[in-house]
């Protein structure tokens, strides 16, 4: 961008060119082209203002002289005059952020001024001319001064200084307008003077150059002394801000005299608003410099400024700055107040009258915090029906500051609930959090001090609807807040109302739920209870919650709640490995309390037994897992199951005869599968396998009552079957124990394990499972017991066996009996008649092998001096015979033959020998000849 200078070679006469003069023009040229190219801000501008500035210092040196033919000359003067013109026209269009730019037309403008100065020298006798160029070097002085070029304005108010002396030696000469002119052409020098002086830190300066100027005041047009005025008010404005309050009031106090030398109708707008700012300014330097004397000056410039523009809102302000600076024994906080509202009425909705307003009150809430609370109440009403909600936000976050920082009473707190209560729109989420922020802390402050109602009214005013974007966890933690208030003095009703309006975020945290827990278990609300459980048992963390909660369940006796939450950890943590709980801890906590409640009569004492048994199955189940899964590490040690299979065992045989027996066959099944998990080389093995032996003999005496009464035969077969697992089970730990046994423990033993192997072969009966009979029948000799054999008899004889079965299992069993005792002839009647009534009908081929035994038992009886009985015998004989009629008559004549003469054999054992006469003489009338239809068909 730099603009070459090389001399133009023109042809002019020697007396009419300069070089410096023609390299100006030159450049001046140029530049015009640069300008109407529109340079731009950059870096390479300074350059071009270095040029321009070298071309101004050798025009500010050279015009010092007068050359004729060169002064006055017309192309200098309009090349001057075009200059000064786009300068001036780029410089105010030119945006205030391109400084470079603003730099260079203002050096511009001052290369055009020492043009026109070249064109126009001051040793010219016109005035016109002289006036023009100080009018020129006034404006460029002005534009150096106010963008900090001072070098710059001293070398243009130096050629200007020239020119005004040559204007004062024509001033006898000249019209009174025209001198009228110079005179304030002389004011306005002095003013820039004054404000080059000031700007460039030289305040004695100042003072000399204003001195000049007041000496001239006469001559101050309106114009001329707004401009005074706006120079002095300034300076006045600068002193201020660096605290020099009596000095400043000084300057200020000279502006505004010399703003009001016209009268006001003189004065333009802008005029007039300065004269208010001067007054402005002159009241706060006033009351800053904390003087009485001064602060009644500007009571009284208050009161004067409001007599001329009445109630306007820079007359409220000054009125409270006024007020604000009182002392504090007399400060008059409604007077303020006042003055507030006053500015809240006007208020024009721009940020910068909601920032002054709220800045006010905050002052005021220095000196009167309750009146200011009230004055803030009502700019929050006012505000309500305002589209820009962001001022109700700091509205309300600013009160939530007050109040938070007064003495907490529950009056002030309801006083802001009822000034929320008037608002509809919630505020954003950034605020409410804010506003809950200072709550939380006079909450939580009152809370630790016990101040329970006071901090049950802050948490009810942080749950405002208008804070309801707070979030669901501030929520939660504010609900839980007023939860414990309640809690903390007893109030039951109120904590119910504050559990059943919880919202939903508040029951899913596991600390609300916990809390509303507290709540129900005081309240004895049991669903709510268990609820509150459940919710706890679904959160990630709720191990210690639910600790918390069976702890609260024991303080307070509840039983129940404390059952329902050692379920909810089984229910979480039964299956996993590695657990955090231990299991069998919590199986045994579970056990004593159901066991309490299972001695108490209830209406739901049935399913606490259910739920007892239950618990031991659970120990049964995790026992059979842990064990088919090497890997994992032993869960229970030998006291702990030593534990769980005495208590189950206890507890069947205590309760016996009192409860469902099929709750006591589980405990004791329990307890026997407890019992298969102790290690082998236990201590007491003898001790333990007896409860195994005891037990297993109880509920196998338990299944076979219930599988007698059953009506349900799917279910019956499945208790026989279930029986005879256990008796086998019985059966093969019996030999290995009874030698350990005391003689009448054994004996004791014996008798049970005859009375299970009887059980054994009813349930082998029932189940049709004749192939286990015989060997049900050997398993006995042991015992040697006949009434075991008589009942296993019985049992036989009563059920639907078929043949070859009955009569190889009667006659082993039979065999048996023999063995034992010394079987009389009425019971060996007795039996053999009974195995013969029950085979005869399946199978007369055994029923008559029994005929032919009975025959050979009667003749070794009849021999030796037992007697078979008569009615036995005749009684099997007769029926022999009948059968035989029967099968003459269906004309099986060699078998009928056969059991006849079997029947007449048995009878001839009878004492009174008429009975064999009788069947002999019926067995010869038939006629065993074969006529054609004794054969096979």
């Amino acid at each position: 961008m730099p603009i070459p200078t090389g001399t133009k070679d023109v042809s002019q006469s020697a007396n009419k060119t300069d070089k410096r003069i023609e390299a100006a023009l030159d450049f001046v040229r140029n530049l015009y082209k640069v300008f109407l190219s529109d340079p731009s801000d950059a870096p390479a501008t300074d350059q071009l203002v270095d040029q321009i500035n070298q071309h101004v210092k050798k025009l500010h040196n050279y015009t010092y002289k007068h050359v004729p033919g060169v002064s006055g000359d017309s192309e200098i003067d309009q090349q001057g005059t075009r200059l000064w013109n786009i300068c001036t026209r780029l410089l105010r269009d030119c945006e205030q952020t391109k400084k470079r730019l603003k730099r260079l037309y203002l050096y511009g403008r001052v290369l055009a001024f020492h043009l026109l100065v070249v064109a126009n020298p001051s040793q010219t006798r016109k005035a016109q001319n002289l006036v023009y160029v100080v009018k020129l070097a006034l404006k460029a002085a002005r534009d150096c001064v106010e963008s900090s070029e001072f070098e710059l304005a001293t070398a243009v108010l130096q050629k200007a200084a020239d020119y005004k002396s040559s204007l004062q030696d024509l001033a006898s000469v000249l019209p009174k307008e025209e001198l009228d002119e110079c005179n304030c052409l002389e004011v306005e020098y002095f003013i820039i003077r004054t404000a080059l002086a000031w700007a460039d830190n030289h305040i004695d300066v100042a003072e000399h150059m204003y001195t000049k100027a007041e000496r001239l005041r006469q001559y101050l047009t309106p114009d001329y002394a707004e401009k005074l005025a706006d120079v002095l008010y300034e300076i006045g404005k600068s002193l201020a801000s660096r605290n020099d309050y009596p000095l400043a009031t000084k300057w200020l106090q000279r502006a505004n005299e010399v703003i009001n030398t016209p009268t006001l109708e003189h004065l333009s707008r802008e005029g007039l608003e300065l004269r208010l700012a001067i007054l402005q300014a002159l009241v706060s330097a006033l009351l800053a410099t904390g003087t009485s004397t001064d602060l009644d000056e500007a009571t009284k410039l208050v009161d004067y400024i409001e007599s001329e523009v009445g109630n306007r809102p820079v007359v409220s302000l000054l009125k409270l700055e006024v007020l604000r600076k009182t002392p504090a024994e007399i400060f008059d906080d409604d007077a303020y107040a006042d003055v507030l509202r006053r500015l809240i009425k006007d208020f024009n909705f721009s940020n910068a009258g909601f920032k002054l307003i709220i800045h006010h009150i905050r002052k005021l809430h220095d000196k009167s915090p309750g009146a200011a609370c009230a004055v803030l109440d009502d700019f929050i009403l006012s505000l309500r029906g305002v589209d820009d909600n962001s001022w109700m936000e700091k509205a309300v976050i600013t009160r939530m500051w007050m109040i938070t920082n007064q003495r907490d009473t529950n009056e002030t707190i309801d006083t802001v609930r009822g000034v929320l209560s008037n608002l509809t729109r919630p505020l954003s989420a950034e605020a409410a959090v804010a506003a809950q922020a200072l709550i939380w802390k006079k909450l939580e402050s009152n809370y630790s001090q016990k101040q329970y109602d006071i901090a049950e009214n802050w948490c009810r005013l942080s749950l405002h609807h208008i804070f309801q974007n707070c979030g669901p966890g501030n929520m939660a933690k504010l609900e839980r807040k007023l939860l414990l208030c309640a809690l903390a003095r007893n109030e039951l009703e109120a904590a119910i109302s504050v559990v059943h309006n919880l919202s939903k975020q508040s029951w899913r945290e596991p600390m609300t739920a916990y809390l509303a827990f507290k709540v129900a278990i005081r309240c004895e609300d049991r669903n709510l209870a268990e609820q509150c459980i459940h919710t706890i048992g679904q959160a990630p963390d709720h191990i210690d919650f639910l600790g918390a909660c069976i702890a609260e369940s024991h303080k307070t006796g509840d039983i129940f709640c404390a059952i329902a939450a050692l379920k909810k950890l089984q229910e979480n943590y039964e299956y996993k490995d590695p657990n955090p709980i231990n299991l069998p801890a919590l199986f045994r906590c579970l056990i004593r309390l159901l066991n309490i409640l299972a001695e108490k009569p209830d209406e739901r004492q049935e399913e606490i037994i259910s739920d007892l048994c239950r618990q031991f199955d659970i120990v049964v189940y995790a026992l059979e897992r842990r064990a088919n899964d090497p890997k994992t590490r032993k869960l229970f040690t030998v006291d702990e199951l030593e534990w769980f299979s005495r208590n189950a065992y206890n507890l069947a045989l205590k309760h016996t005869t009192t409860w469902d027996l099929r709750c006591v066959v589980r405990l004791l099944t329990a307890c026997v599968n407890i019992i298969s998990h102790f290690p082998s080389d236990v201590a007491s093995q003898v001790e333990v396998t007896l409860k195994a032996l005891f037990s297993r003999f109880i509920i196998a005496s338990a299944l076979i009552s219930f599988a007698r009464t059953q009506d349900n035969v799917k279910e019956q077969l499945e208790d026989f079957q279930l029986m005879r697992k256990h008796v086998l089970a019985f059966d093969s730990l019996v030999p290995e124990y009874l030698p350990r046994l005391d003689e009448q423990s054994r004996e004791d033993m014996v008798r049970k394990h005859a009375t299970l192997l009887t059980f054994d072969f009813e349930a082998a009966v029932a189940l049709g499972q004749w192939d286990d009979l015989g060997g049900i029948v050997q398993r006995a000799v042991p015992c040697k017991s006949a009434v075991a054999y008589q009942t296993m008899a019985d049992s036989l004889l009563r059920a639907q066996v078929p043949g070859q079965v009955l009569y190889s299992t009667m006659r082993k069993i039979v065999n048996k009996i023999w063995d034992l005792e010394s079987f009389d002839a009425v019971k060996l009647a007795k039996y053999t008649r009974c195995l013969f009534q029950a085979t005869l009908p399946l199978d007369d081929t055994l029923a008559m092998k029994l005929l032919q035994e009975a025959c050979g038992k009667a003749r070794e009886l009849h021999e030796s001096d037992a007697r078979w009985p008569e009615e036995e015998l005749e009684w099997m004989a007769a029926t022999a015979f009948n059968h035989a009629i029967d099968l003459y008559g269906a004309y099986e004549r060699d078998r009928a033959k056969e059991w006849g003469s079997a029947a007449v054999n048995l009878a001839h054992y009878c004492p009174d020998g008429g009975f064999e006469r009788m069947l002999q003489d019926k067995f010869m009338r038939l006629s065993f000849e074969d006529d054609g239809r004794n054969r096979e068909i």
